[in-house]
């Protein structure tokens, strides 16, 4: 058993014989839930969408306005320093988390960023008045924007980019200064297939943000400065051994064309810490359920993932519809999710069960061994049956490497548990993406 496994273990146990339970000292960050519904329909959202979401909208809004939901994090939470709000468009919201902002800071103290994304599909001058806050309070304001590129409208809805454009130009007139703005881009298996075919399609891609920065710059005088434009993958995601073979081609596309992916510094920090990974495995982890946690209602989530799902109600009304539009609500008809509520969202108040969750994180944040050892034999199984490069067969070097690729690039205990139920082995769809060429394209790129 490792040391800081130990270490751990017994601060729990402290915590508790001086009747004082908390998540434990690494927690030290938190995601919040902050809205119920949301106007966009994006094609890959994992939130199934039924009425129920705006009654469950009624009942967040009151916990914010009420400031109920700082008294509970003030009773979980030693320390907080970075705080996000999730769910689905912040800006519904944003204004009513505003006014409690000040009351935050002084009960949390210490906070040291603040962070969410958005559509920009609303009216954008929420953000303008919490900039402010953040300013006074010497609190950095992290924000991106939500877009795909030229697929945003498709990905997102119809109109999207249009309103973009004047949301942005709106907030950059206002007299509030904003230093760096990052966007947040997502693709689908159908997108980079596209750029895969045609390298035309990823110089499209990049060009989409020149060209609203370029639009807003020439409306408003100012320059924006902007930052991280490569985009990540859909998960979840239902990917195919030829998704993974187009998905090589993609990131060989982008190689050739001098950009790299958002996996490529993933795997550096891999390689430039290999002498870590054993002994410090968490360094490799999703922050979710190690430093960071997803709390709303008094229950400790491991991250925003399962936000909704723990309420019955909202339950059935998905199973109500005559047509699920998301691909992993059928995980409610076996049981997945079950067991998610009953072991992997926990009552704050409960301490018997706080510790146990807490040890059972940290078996996987701590210890690598079983996740990469599950994975070179799965994707060893996979390659015997043609769904992944034979090469994994035959050479133990490059699918030791992988496996530890898989896990430390790819990490998200959450993903893990809807799609295997064991938070430690990866879904088969994340490998066979890799596993098809994907993976050794990489490789030559660093």
């Amino acid at each position: 058993m490792q040391t800081n496994h130990i270490i751990q273990t017994l601060m729990v146990l402290i915590m508790v014989l001086t009747d004082n339970m908390k998540l434990n000292k690494n927690a030290t960050a938190c995601e919040i839930l902050n809205t119920g519904w949301c106007p966009l329909n994006c094609s890959y959202c994992y939130i199934p969408k039924t009425e129920y979401n705006k009654e469950m909208h009624k009942e967040i809004i009151e916990r914010i306005e009420t400031g109920k939901w700082i008294d509970e994090l003030e009773e979980t939470y030693d320390n907080i320093d970075y705080l996000s709000i999730w769910g689905t468009e912040p800006l519904l919201t944003l204004d009513d988390i505003v006014e409690q902002f000040d009351e935050a800071i002084e009960r949390f103290g210490g906070l040291e960023q603040f962070k969410f994304s958005t559509s920009l599909c609303l009216d954008p001058m929420p953000i303008a008045d919490l900039k402010k806050k953040c300013d006074e309070h010497n609190v950095k304001l992290d924000w991106q924007i939500s877009a795909d590129g030229h697929y945003t409208d498709e990905n997102r809805m119809e109109g999207a980019t249009e309103k973009i454009k004047k949301n942005l130009t709106k907030l950059i007139s206002s007299d509030v200064e904003f230093e760096n703005i990052g966007w947040k881009g997502t693709i689908t298996a159908d997108n980079f297939r596209k750029m895969a075919e045609d390298k035309e399609e990823i110089e499209k891609y990049m060009q989409w943000y020149e060209d609203v920065e370029n639009y807003v710059e020439e409306h408003t005088g100012k320059k924006i400065d902007s930052r991280s434009k490569i985009p990540t993958l859909m998960v979840p995601g239902k990917y195919t051994s030829e998704d993974g073979k187009y998905f090589a081609d993609y990131i060989k596309n982008m190689e050739e064309l001098g950009y790299e992916t958002a996996y490529t510094n993933r795997l550096k920090k891999t390689l430039s810490y290999l002498d870590e990974v054993e002994s410090k495995s968490r360094m490799f982890t999703c922050s979710g359920g190690d430093s960071d946690f997803g709390f709303d209602n008094k229950n400790i989530h491991i991250c925003h993932r399962t936000f909704y799902l723990d309420r019955e109600e909202y339950q059935e009304s998905i199973r109500k519809q005559e047509k699920y539009e998301n691909w992993d609500v059928s995980l409610l008809d076996k049981g997945i999710l079950d067991m998610i509520n009953d072991s992997y969202i926990v009552d704050a108040d409960d301490d018997e069960e706080m510790i146990r969750y807490q040890y059972v994180l940290r078996n996987y944040h701590d210890h690598l061994g079983l996740s990469i050892s599950q994975t070179e034999a799965m994707v060893m199984e996979l390659a015997d049956c043609g769904q992944a490069d034979k090469i994994y067969l035959e050479d133990e070097e490059l699918r030791n490497a992988f496996a530890l690729f898989v896990h430390t690039a790819q990490s998200c205990p959450m993903e893990n548990l809807l799609n295997t139920s064991v938070i430690h082995f990866q879904p088969v769809s994340i490998v066979r993406l890799w596993s098809n060429g994907a993976f050794q394209e990489l490789l030559k790129t660093v």
